[in-house]
């Protein structure tokens, strides 16, 4: 039975605002119509498509521009309707200012939480992004290497430029650009070009190759890459279904210590795409043998956050902390380094033997028990605890580590410090603890040009004052 094409309707509408994704919202004959690269104050002529409750449109013309447009940096932002950024047709301020709303508007629809418009902790606009990971799709004999348009996940246009990252990283794609014959055979591959240090002048960077089965000659072409291009110190491969291979440069020996995954296909919580979030997020803080695996995305802001995190843990003067999805220990040894007792609770094994070594290292690991397992597992058996510190990824936390919440706020616990990429799943955990009230939000541009932002938000039980 074949179904009947959707109809396109054509609607003039005025743009109220920026939703969730960086879509802008207007009313097309009484529906709320999401409109992509639309700026609040445009009024525009669309083509939607109408649904159950609301509509998804695509401009035709801007009648009247917003006084909040600006021209897009980027050539690849309009001539090929880039993924990678949302918002750069928008002022800086207009950004950070859907951004907050975007924040407040999920905590009262989602999480009946009513707040006041959040602080937003900010950074550089441009050339902050840390790492670069790019799509190749085959192309006659050879390769074609770029992003997704943000409305066509099946094509990859030949990126040039990327104005959100650092530019050395654009160097060293177009340096390796040049030397794509050779690589592995698959029918994609993914690239990740990553920043291990940022000193102007002398950065370095690790290349990481994703795809493929075999790859005959694989040391040979990484050597050549690293000869090529002053920056790239290091070259991994991750083939598919294998385990990382470093190919060249400065590379670690000891593959456990090491996980440069970029996932392909969709993986479970606590695996390789929880790992590519949290890196995505800039949450930690890579020392040499973790650079690869937790390569920052917005170092500056990321250290905002954390330190943000750590001065809230620190409010309640905890005596034992529960630091959950903990990635590579960062928190967990500054926690320990104050004398408090950590439980550390990461479900990946790489993440949880970095966090052994840090903590040994610091000399604080009589304080700490790394925990290897979900949190959902593991938090009951760790509880009870002054302060647990939550940083889920994308898809927040599960029923059955909220309930334990919820339950311990009558059995000792202090205080929850939950760190959020993704402001809907945390209204909807923030709704199944509603004997927790908040006491502070705080938002970080981590991604400045998307519509992407972190929020660090702190819990105290509703029975305290």
């Amino acid at each position: 039975m074949s179904t009947k094409p959707a109809v396109e309707e054509i609607a003039t509408l005025t743009i109220d605002r920026i939703a969730k994704g960086g879509d802008g919202v207007g009313r097309a004959n009484g529906l709320a119509c999401f409109v992509p690269r639309t700026a609040p104050g445009d009024v525009a002529q669309v083509a939607y498509i109408a649904h159950a409750r609301h509509g998804r449109g695509r401009v035709l013309q801007i009648v009247t521009p917003s006084a909040h447009r600006v021209e897009a940096r980027c050539v690849h932002y309009e001539r090929d309707r880039c993924g990678g950024c949302q918002l750069q047709h928008l002022d800086d301020e207009t950004q950070r200012d859907a951004r907050r709303h975007i924040v407040q508007d999920a905590l009262l629809r989602i999480g009946k939480r009513t707040i006041e418009l959040p602080e937003l902790v900010t950074g550089e606009s441009w050339g902050y992004r840390g790492r670069l990971t790019l799509m190749l799709l085959p192309r006659g004999k050879g390769w074609t290497g770029g992003l997704h348009p943000h409305d066509d996940a099946a094509r990859v246009f030949a990126l040039e430029e990327c104005a959100i990252a650092n530019p050395v990283l654009v160097r060293c794609w177009l340096d390796m650009r040049e030397r794509l014959h050779g690589m592995p055979t698959d029918r994609f591959l993914r690239v990740s070009f990553r920043l291990l240090s940022a000193d102007v002048g002398q950065e370095t960077v690790a290349v990481v190759v994703q795809g493929g089965e075999s790859w005959s000659g694989g040391a040979e072409w990484a050597a050549a890459l690293v000869r090529a291009s002053a920056p790239v110190r290091a070259v991994w491969w991750l083939p598919r279904g294998g385990d990382p291979v470093g190919l060249a440069g400065d590379v670690v020996s000891d593959g456990a210590a090491v996980d440069v995954r970029v996932p392909l296909e969709p993986q479970t919580r606590g695996g390789a795409t929880a790992l590519d979030e949290a890196a995505e997020a800039g949450r930690y803080e890579p020392d040499a043998r973790e650079a690869l695996a937790f390569a920052q995305v917005n170092p500056a802001v990321a250290t905002a956050l954390r330190d943000f995190v750590y001065e809230s843990v620190q409010a309640f003067a905890p005596g034992r902390v529960i630091d959950a999805y903990a990635g590579s220990g960062e928190l967990t040894e500054r926690f320990a380094r104050e004398g408090a007792a950590v439980v550390s609770i990461e479900a990946d094994a790489s993440g949880s033997a970095a966090t052994r070594r840090r903590v040994d290292d610091a000399g604080v690991g009589d304080r700490v028990q790394v925990v290897t397992a979900l949190v959902e597992s593991a938090l009951a058996s760790a509880l009870p605890a002054d302060v647990v510190v939550l940083n889920p990824p994308r898809g927040g936390v599960a029923t059955g580590v909220t309930a334990l919440l919820e339950q311990a706020a009558s059995r000792g616990l202090r205080g929850i410090v939950y760190v959020s990429c993704d402001p809907a799943t945390l209204a909807r955990d923030l709704a199944r603890v509603p004997g927790w009230r908040i006491d502070a939000v705080r938002c970080f541009d981590m991604f400045p040009q998307t519509a992407h932002v972190e929020t660090v938000c702190v819990l105290r039980p509703e029975a305290t004052t």
